[in-house]
């Protein structure tokens, strides 16, 4: 039994590509409740408007009354944008800042966005990691074709099929309850914990409106349809320059 495990058996996992107005309410709180407001009005909402998001989201829903303003709280979220030939960029997996430790949460979702890309048959995932950077060498990614820059750094895409990243982070063969309730071996614990902590660090600069020490970028940007002729893409949405 551990510190989440007792809130983790009432979470509601899943897997979306449309979101309805209750869950897109709850994005937004959870957005603003956790001191990044600007990253749901400014970039997800209008994404939200086409098809090429999808949403790993684990909620909770409130017992009475079911519906409404409040009804469904957002815990986690994980994203994937699905560019040109298919290929999804991620953004690490969210969580609420009561759920910052809860490796088992965060595992579970991860496991289902990824087997969610991989029944799809989406050819790879990947995240746009600032050069230099090397975070995710043990988790089966491997340096592709295509990167980003903003005005202070150069950004490589890491990219790696869906079932090779659940393989090699052993998710393959975990079952979500067991995720959930942190039912794993220490090294398990370390390979999904090293995962998860290296993300969210490389993240952090991102989501607190400092582009300039970045070292991770969310996935919400289309490498290829952005790219202009004979050029590399000229930056990714997000927080203005500080």
């Amino acid at each position: 039994m551990t510190y989440h495990s007792s809130a983790n058996e009432s979470v509601r996992l899943g897997v979306s590509r449309d979101t309805d107005l209750k869950t897109r309410t709850a994005l937004a709180a959870f957005c603003r409740r956790n001191g990044y407001p600007y990253l749901f009005t400014e970039v997800l909402e209008p994404l939200l408007s086409g098809h090429g998001l999808v949403l790993a989201l684990a909620v909770t829903e409130r017992p009475w009354p079911p519906t409404g303003i409040g009804s469904q709280t957002v815990e986690a979220v994980g994203i994937a944008m699905i560019g040109t030939e298919g290929r999804a960029h991620l953004t690490p997996v969210l969580t609420d800042r009561r759920n910052a430790t809860n490796i088992g949460l965060v595992a579970a979702l991860t496991k289902q966005l990824l087997a969610y890309l991989r029944e799809t048959d989406v050819p790879s995932a990947s995240y746009l990691v600032r050069q230099g950077d090397r975070a995710l060498e043990r988790a089966g990614f491997a340096e592709a074709d295509f990167q980003s820059s903003t005005e202070f750094a150069d950004y490589l895409e890491f990219a790696a099929p869906p079932h090779k990243i659940l393989d090699t982070l052993g998710l393959t063969a975990l079952r979500t309850g067991d995720l959930l309730a942190l039912d794993l071996d220490g090294g398990e614990l370390d390979r999904l914990g090293s995962y998860h902590f290296a993300l969210t660090a490389g993240l952090t600069a991102y989501l607190r409106d400092s582009l300039r020490h970045a070292a991770l970028l969310p996935g919400l940007i289309d490498l290829v349809a952005t790219l202009p002729p004979g050029g590399v893409p000229p930056g990714t949405p997000g927080p203005p320059l500080t």
